[in-house]
């Protein structure tokens, strides 16, 4: 966050990792993560799942389940 409210955990590429009071992030992850893709894209090569679901989902409970001093882990993909 440019606002200095989350701790950038460091790493070699993808994913990325942060940590965030619960407090600084509920807001954009219950009205959708910025710049996520309501649906995720798949190349005719690409290996996927059954479990893959192949869209952005939300755990609306947990996520308001949480308190605001509780740190959460944010595990960032890059969707290009």
């Amino acid at each position: 966050m440019e606002s200095g409210q989350a701790i950038d955990l460091g790493g070699n590429g993808y994913p990325n990792r942060y940590t965030a009071q619960a407090a600084h992030l509920l807001l954009a992850v219950l009205s959708g993560p910025p710049e996520a893709y309501a649906k995720w894209m798949c190349d005719p090569y690409d290996v996927v799942t059954s479990d893959w679901l192949g869209k952005t989902v939300v755990d609306k409970q947990t996520a308001e389940d949480c308190r605001p001093e509780e740190w959460l882990l944010v595990v960032a993909w890059d969707e290009s």
